[in-house]
Parts: structure tokens; sequence; C-alpha cells
């Protein structure tokens, strides 16, 4: 054995002790997980209108997702697409001392167009939401059967918005100066990785 192929075995080993991890001879490489940003504007329509006092609540989100950076470049990569939502609340309203409670069923579907042309889908279950007062954070899993990013977990740091911020709408229900909300709009940047 030469000092140079002894100098790289030892090197090898003092590495793998360093991180905890056993060197395996000529290991292929695993593939990477694809990583997805996009940033992503809806509509949202909430059923009945989003009032004062806590009650069950279908919001319904369609929209658009664009700007798309995808780790996978080449021609499978998504350059943007479309997205549709239902999301269930046993209980949301305008009031921030009751926190909104997502009812099982809530899920998303994205319809990605790809770089060469043909599309590609995601469905997203699992899905939970931490804080909602105007924003806060979605999150979810991409089902093992969708077409694209199977697996994969979304993020979305999610801003809704109405004529003006949707915190200041709700203000004006809370004081009965407003109306009850009815619709809205969202604007969300969607990381899947």
């Amino acid at each position: 054995m030469s000092v140079r192929r002894s100098a790289v075995t030892v090197s090898a080993v003092l590495a793998a002790l360093c991180t905890g991890v056993t060197p395996v001879a000529d290991a292929a490489p695993t593939a990477a997980a694809e990583t997805l940003n996009c940033t992503v504007n809806a509509a949202v329509s909430f059923s009945p209108p989003l009032s004062a006092g806590p009650k069950a609540t279908t919001v319904a989100i369609g929209g658009t997702a664009s700007g798309c950076e995808d780790s996978l470049d080449g021609p499978t990569a998504v350059t943007g697409g479309t997205v549709t939502a239902t999301l269930r609340f046993d209980a949301i309203s305008c009031s921030p001392v009751t926190p909104p409670a997502l009812a099982p069923g809530s899920s998303a579907t994205f319809t990605w167009n790809l770089k060469n042309g043909t599309q590609a889908s995601s469905t997203i279950t699992d899905i939970a939401i931490v804080e909602v007062d105007g924003a806060g954070t979605l999150t979810g899993t991409v089902t093992g059967s969708s077409t694209r990013l199977a697996g994969e977990k979304l993020s979305a740091l999610v801003d809704v918005t109405s004529d003006q911020p949707i915190v200041d709408n709700c203000v004006d229900v809370l004081l009965g100066t407003g109306q009850d909300i009815a619709h809205s709009t969202l604007t969300a940047d969607a990381t899947f990785s």
C-alpha cells in the first residue's frame, strides 16, 4: 500500500470517527430530495363569513404558484402552477382569544407546470396551522400517491389580507363597526423539502 493511499484511508477513518459515521467502501451516492420554493397568490372564501364569534367554517382557497425555484433543474423542473385547498375549521373567528381549531379532512392540491410542457401534481394532507391573525404558518405532508414531491413536507408562511389587513378588518368586526368577512386574499411563501 502506498503512503498516499494510507494517508487517504487514515483521513477517511478519522473523519468518520469524528462524525460518528462508519465509512462504507464505494457507497453509491443517495439521491437528494427535491426542494421547491414558490410564491402563492390566492383568493380566499369563508363559509359562513368570518365573524366575532367562533363557528365551524370552511375556507376555500384557489390561486397560482409562481416564481418557483426548483432544485431539480432540467426539463422536469417546476415553473409554476395552480393551487386549490379546502380547510375545515371546527371553530374560527375574528377573536384572538379563540385559537383556530382545524378539523380533520383539510387538504390542498398543487397542479404543477413543468419546463418540458407537461404537468404533475401534489396533494397535501395532515395540514396544521400555527397562528391565524392575518399571518401564520401552514404545514402539511405531500401524499405518497402524488406524482410530484411525494413524502415531502410543505411549510408555507401565509399572509392573509382583504381590502386592508385582515387583522384591521377583524377589529372592525369585533367592535361592531364592520361586516363579517366573506372574502379575502392571501400571499404565501411555500417551501417543499
